[in-house]
């Protein structure tokens, strides 16, 4: 989706059914998109489902999965062609604007999405089973909805959002999950038009009913209904101006512990604790330097007075969205987005990383990081997004 305001302020807004991008993948695609249509980086904001059923494209992945020597290249390969697709639809969009009517409006909540952490009665939280999710907690049930129509009416575009995991299935098939759905029974019910779903703040938010292709359909179709709804009534038209802001806010990783600690794990510890222990030890006797901080992208786009959108990376957990929502009030309607330029894994706060457990930082142990991040991760974030909300609304 291409928008330009009136005094040729444009933005890019690109969805897709993908698990995530990594920053290399994301800038490589922007540098490209800023030289042939000198869009400037703040102007793209990439976001993808993170639907479990579709290509892996973050190639890192490849040393923590056992899976057959000639899927590597494959990866590569796909890696590759995907980075030309993103270039050629950006560049198809911003070639072909016209003259539309954009305007915005939230849906009446679907709340199939619900909590993985659940309090024990002890009091400790942790990552639980289908059988035992936890209807409390923080949520996003909000679905914003932008329409874009041609000045005779026609919708010809509609992004929406929603906050939970794509994982209702659990096959090695290529499918968008409800995301996919969603978009596929909006299109049928505005024919022409082109539907964009955006993954908000889903860190620990699943589907209430999984492991069926029927249930994927159906949280697919109470989302479409609700957006269709949304778009056939009353909406707040968005005149412009657009603003847009980015940043990479750095976010430091705990110490590493002592070596004598990590050959010990190396030794003895769980099968993900040993992986990573071990891709660690040798990373260091190589005399590689692991590095300690990594880039958190975060961006904020302004359209008119009223729509603030807020990108945040990785797999955001759900009370960011409550966080940001509260504190920039002074916008109408304030639009949290999760899974943006980089999914590295789990962006917890910091009440979260207290709790620990998998979104804590256990899940970490899949990634090349060198572990959990250090306790300021939340402030960090937030310090990243105030400035780019101040950077929007000047």
């Amino acid at each position: 989706l291409a928008l330009e305001d009136s005094d040729g302020n444009r933005a890019v807004i690109v969805t897709a059914d993908l698990i995530g991008l990594t920053l290399d993948f994301s800038n490589r695609v922007a540098a490209t998109i800023g030289k042939r249509y000198n869009l400037p980086r703040e102007a793209i904001l990439l976001n993808t489902s993170h639907t479990h059923c579709g290509p892996e494209v973050r190639a890192m992945k490849k040393d923590f999965y056992d899976m057959p020597d000639e899927w590597r290249p494959k990866i590569d390969a796909y890696i590759a062609w995907l980075e030309t697709k993103y270039v050629e639809v950006i560049g198809n969009a911003l070639d072909s604007m016209k003259s539309a009517d954009v305007s915005f409006t939230t849906a009446k909540p679907v709340p199939f999405s619900v909590n993985r952490r659940r309090p024990t009665p002890e009091g400790i939280v942790y990552r639980s089973g289908p059988s035992s999710y936890y209807t409390g907690g923080p949520r996003d049930d909000i679905i914003p909805v932008l329409t874009v129509a041609d000045p005779g009416g026609s919708v010809t575009a509609i992004l929406f959002g929603y906050a939970c995991h794509p994982i209702t299935l659990n096959v090695y098939e290529f499918c968008g999950d409800y995301p996919g759905y969603a978009q596929r029974f909006i299109e049928e019910a505005f024919p022409g038009a082109t539907a964009l779903f955006v993954q908000g703040c889903a860190g620990q938010l699943v589907p209430n009913a999984r492991f069926q292709i029927e249930y994927a359909q159906g949280h697919g179709r109470s989302l479409a209904v609700a957006v269709k709804e949304a778009v056939e009534g009353a909406r707040i038209p968005v005149p412009g101006p657009i603003r847009c802001a980015y940043e990479e806010v750095p976010l430091a990783f705990r110490p590493l512990p002592p070596r004598a600690e990590m050959e010990e794990t190396a030794r003895s510890g769980g099968s993900t604790e040993k992986r990573h222990a071990k891709l660690l030890l040798e990373r260091i006797d190589r005399g590689e330097e692991i590095d300690m901080t990594m880039p958190c992208p975060l961006q904020a786009m302004r359209f008119g007075d009223d729509i603030l959108l807020v990108g945040l990376c990785g797999e955001p957990v759900a009370e960011y969205a409550e966080r940001i929502k509260a504190e920039y009030l002074t916008h109408k309607y304030v639009w949290v987005a999760g899974y943006c330029t980089y999914e590295f894994g789990y962006l917890p706060t910091w009440n979260v990383w207290r709790e620990g457990g998998y979104e804590a930082g256990d899940a970490l142990l899949n990634t090349p990081f060198p572990g959990p991040f250090a306790g300021d991760v939340e402030k960090r974030v937030m310090d990243g997004v105030g400035r780019l909300v101040m950077d929007v609304t000047e």
